[in-house]
């Protein structure tokens, strides 16, 4: 990849939407943006984290459990079309790929797009690009299933550094884990380390033969 691409590592919140007619055609709205840059040498050398005020639903009590985020912390946020105009001008005009932990935050960006601004040519630049970091670390690793952030942290022996669900917490240590990944033998010998014992296949989870637990 040439040098004057960015490395745009992002993670979303986002919140669900309950209008029957407008759920048909986007499920979620995003409610914080949180982005790194990296250099070519994955050297984080820029930092993105803005919140959205909402505009179909105020915020899920589950939500706010999960995130933090409460309608009085985004009553005064911009919109999502101000604040992804706010981003794209922090990314700059260097062409970019996107890199995420699986692409449900892409679905659900790519549709609140779609939905909102349909003839904005400028957020043409999302819909390209797009990089599963979720998926070749599992290939990596020779996992059958997909592993969570967290959970992928612990395989590497890694501590989640800041928060959890905090976008712009969770982007970092999703670039922490691109950082090993590229390392094909500190990825070899954490493989060979790393023992892991998915439940039946009724089961929505799986145990860790060797994972960190968080730190408290």
């Amino acid at each position: 990849m040439p040098n004057d691409h960015s490395k745009i590592i992002l993670d979303l919140e986002f919140n669900p939407v309950r209008v029957p007619e407008i759920r048909e055609k986007m499920r979620h709205e995003i409610i914080e943006i949180g982005a790194v840059k990296l250099d070519d040498s994955l050297k984080e050398i820029g930092y993105f984290d803005e919140y959205i005020k909402p505009e179909f639903n105020t915020v899920e009590e589950k939500i706010s459990r999960l995130t933090g985020i409460t309608d009085e912390q985004l009553a005064s946020c911009g919109s999502f079309n101000d604040v992804m105009h706010k981003f794209m001008d922090w990314i700059g005009d260097t062409p970019c790929s996107f890199y995420s932990w699986s692409l449900s935050d892409m679905d659900v960006m790519l549709d609140e797009i779609d939905f909102k601004c349909p003839e904005d040519e400028a957020f043409d630049m999302f819909f390209v690009h797009w990089i599963d970091l979720q998926k070749i670390y599992q290939r990596q690793m020779g996992f059958f299933k997909s592993m969570g952030l967290t959970n992928a942290l612990g395989t590497l022996n890694i501590y989640f550094d800041g928060t959890e669900h905090g976008a712009l917490a969770d982007a970092r240590n999703t670039a922490e884990i691109m950082r090993y990944m590229s390392d094909s033998e500190k990825m070899s010998a954490f493989r060979s380390r790393s023992h892991v014992t998915y439940n039946t296949s009724d089961s929505s989870g799986f145990s860790l033969g060797n994972i960190t637990i968080k730190r408290k």
